[in-house]
C-alpha cells in the first residue's frame, strides 16, 4: 500500500554573484556536477543531460559509492538567468518515491542574486521522502554557495 504525502519545500539563499552566473552554474552540467550532491558524503550522477524546454535529465545519486536512487528531470519552462521549472522523479531500487513540480527562480538582490526553490512533492513512501527534499535542497544551496566561492 502506498504511504501518499503531498508538502511544498521552499527554500533560499543569496549569493553574491550575478545572477547569470547562479543560473549558468545549474545550466552548465559540468558545473552542476560539481556542487549538486547535498553533502561531501552523497554523490550523484549525470547520464543523460538535455537542459532545454522539454530535455530530460537522467540521474543516480545517494551515498558515495551507493548511488540506489535514480531520477529523471524533464524541463518544463527556461528563462534565462531567471527561470527553470522541471517535473522530477525520484526511485528507490526502481520504486517510484516522489514526484515533483519544481521552481527554481534567480532574481537580481542588490550587488548578488537571489535564488529561491519551490518542490511540490507528492510522496509515495510517507512524509519521510518530504523532509528529504528539504534536506537536500538545502545542502545543494549551501554546496553551490562553495562552488561559486571558488572552494569546490
Amino acid at each position: 500500500m502506498t504511504d501518499l504525502a503531498h508538502g511544498t519545500v521552499v527554500v533560499d539563499r543569496r549569493y553574491p554573484h550575478p545572477p547569470a552566473a547562479v543560473f549558468g552554474a545549474y545550466a552548465d552540467i559540468e558545473q552542476r556536477s560539481a556542487w549538486s550532491a547535498p553533502s561531501d558524503a552523497e554523490d550523484i550522477v549525470f547520464d543523460a543531460h538535455d537542459f532545454r524546454v522539454g530535455g530530460l535529465d537522467e540521474f543516480r545519486c545517494g551515498l558515495a559509492g551507493n548511488l540506489v536512487f535514480s531520477g529523471t528531470t524533464r524541463y518544463q519552462h527556461i528563462v534565462d538567468d531567471s527561470l527553470i521549472v522541471f517535473v522530477e522523479t525520484i526511485a528507490a531500487n526502481g520504486i517510484l518515491g516522489a514526484v515533483s513540480l519544481v521552481t527554481w527562480h534567480v532574481e537580481p538582490d542588490g550587488d548578488g542574486a537571489k535564488l529561491t526553490i519551490t518542490d511540490q512533492v507528492v510522496s509515495l513512501d510517507g512524509p519521510g521522502e518530504i523532509e528529504g527534499h528539504r534536506a537536500g535542497y538545502s545542502g545543494i544551496l549551501e554546496q553551490l554557495d562553495h562552488f561559486l566561492a571558488g572552494s569546490r
